[in-house]
């Protein structure tokens, strides 16, 4: 057993690096090598083990020693009760129809025999069909095996394989909708034993278990994130076989599983909008902008023309037009000069009257 421990951790090893189940990369070991190592640890063989395995996302399929016939115990009742719930969808039967033999109703039936595994209710559903064989006959309508594939035993006693468990649970499974009331009892059904001991709690099993003479039986529907389906008859193993393989699968499941695809969000717009398509330009880095600051005037000028009036200079002399004086420079350094000029005038006059003023002084006092 602590080689089979230390695959199955191996595995779980896988999805904690990855964080989450789903993103897990796959193993790299098939299933048929882990239920070899698996079936090595635990010392069983064609005569006391068989499995089958589904995954109903990727279709993958395996199956060991899946077409020999084992005592089935209660695990008959899965093909049983969906023939009668087929009776009941196509109207051959009511839910509330009596079935003597059963002692009950359909619909009470159905509970009796699929919660609480009663062997008295389902042998009556089994015989108001008719003799043993036909019971047998009819089952075969969820089987994809041919007539040279089926051992004689399955027709004289309560025997199947394990392939024909996965085909019925398949037909269940596709067709769930219709259904939904026997699933619904299959995941009710005997929590904490059998598959459910093996199977992480956050994942629901719907399942028929049976037990019979050192016969211990399980299938049923795995709901990972991609559901499988399972079928595992032992013989004089006991119990704690049955819930490791479910948990060696689920482990299997979990690490083959692929990361969903990335889902678009849909906004819903108000009717009327409008999308316009607008073409995005990225914005200039700081060596574009650089660059632009440093062209020459003339390439800058073609985006921003001159006015007429205005002439551009001789462009095959190759100058640059210079400013121009305007007619007003002239003015004040003559401005200047004529001040200059009037304050001469002025101290002249001055100085003159006064010689005048002092020679009529003279003459006045001799």
């Amino acid at each position: 057993m602590k080689k089979w421990i230390a695959r199955s951790a191996a595995i779980m090893a896988a999805l904690m690096v990855s964080g989450t189940a789903a993103a897990a990369a796959p193993s790299q070991e098939s299933l048929d090598d882990v239920v070899a190592d698996f079936m090595d640890e635990y010392g069983l063989n064609s005569e006391n083990f068989a499995l089958s395995y589904y995954n109903t996302v990727t279709g993958e399929a395996y199956g060991y020693n899946d077409t020999h016939m084992m005592v089935a115990a209660s695990t008959f009742k899965l093909p049983l009760n969906l023939y009668y719930y087929d009776l009941e969808r196509s109207g051959e039967l009511d839910p509330d129809a009596y079935i003597a033999g059963a002692g009950t109703t359909l619909s009470d039936a159905h509970y009796q025999s699929l919660v609480w595994s009663n062997n008295e209710v389902s042998i009556g559903l089994l015989y108001n069909l008719g003799d043993f064989r036909t019971y047998k006959e009819r089952m075969r309508r969820y089987f994809t095996m041919e007539d040279e594939e089926i051992d004689y035993i399955y027709y004289v006693d309560n025997y199947y394989c394990t392939r024909m468990m996965i085909d019925a649970l398949t037909y269940l499974y596709d067709n769930q909708e219709d259904f939904s009331e026997m699933i619904g009892y299959m995941l009710e059904a005997q929590p904490g034993e059998y598959f459910k001991a093996g199977v992480p709690e956050e994942y629901d099993v719907a399942h028929k278990y049976g037990w019979y003479e050192g016969a211990v039986n399980d299938v049923g529907i795995i709901y990972t994130p991609e559901p499988f389906l399972l079928a595992v008859y032992t013989q004089d193993v006991g119990a704690q076989v049955v819930a490791d393989a479910a948990a060696l699968c689920t482990d299997y499941n979990l690490a083959h599983t692929q990361p969903p695809e990335p889902v678009e969000e849909i906004v819903d717009e108000p009717e009327g909008t409008v999308h316009l398509e607008i073409e995005e330009v990225p914005s200039p880095g700081p060596e574009e902008i650089q660059e632009e600051a440093q062209q020459p005037e003339d390439i800058q000028e073609e985006t921003l023309p001159l006015p007429e009036d205005i002439s551009h200079p001789d462009e095959s002399r190759g100058e640059t037009s210079k400013p121009q004086r305007t007619t007003l420079d002239w003015w004040i350094p003559a401005a200047v000069l004529g001040v200059l000029v009037l304050l001469c005038l002025v101290l002249l006059l001055g100085i003159k009257r006064r010689r005048r003023h002092g020679k009529y002084e003279a003459a006045r006092r001799k």
